[in-house]
């Protein structure tokens, strides 16, 4: 059986979580729709990877590099809504052996 790439975002300061699974692949790359939500983490042509609602409004973003490669990159994201802005980190305690990865948000000061 393959199992279904998963993209899993957990939030910090509350621990409330998002996860993503993989469907499709627009523009060469694959793609994860958010499980509650018409909410998408993509990689953008010419823009790289981002989490984006299905007309591609960004919402979150990596904030050291945009993410040129195949998969959405493991470092800092950060995301706005509205007033407040966050800062995502992948989280190290993974298990190798998941299709998951793990990011974990704090607010920005």
């Amino acid at each position: 059986m393959d199992s279904v790439a998963r993209l899993k975002f957990v939030r910090r300061v509350d621990a409330f979580t998002y996860l993503f699974v993989e469907e499709g692949h627009p523009h060469g790359y694959p793609s994860y729709r958010r499980m509650d939500l018409d909410i998408w983490c993509r990689r953008l042509p010419d823009f790289g990877w981002v989490v984006c609602d299905a007309a591609g409004t960004v919402s979150s973003r990596p904030f050291d590099d945009a993410g040129q490669g195949e998969r959405p990159p493991a470092g800092v994201w950060v995301s706005r809504k509205g007033d407040r802005s966050s800062e995502w980190q992948p989280n190290p305690q993974l298990p190798q052996h998941e299709s998951v990865q793990w990011c974990s948000e704090t607010p920005l000061v």
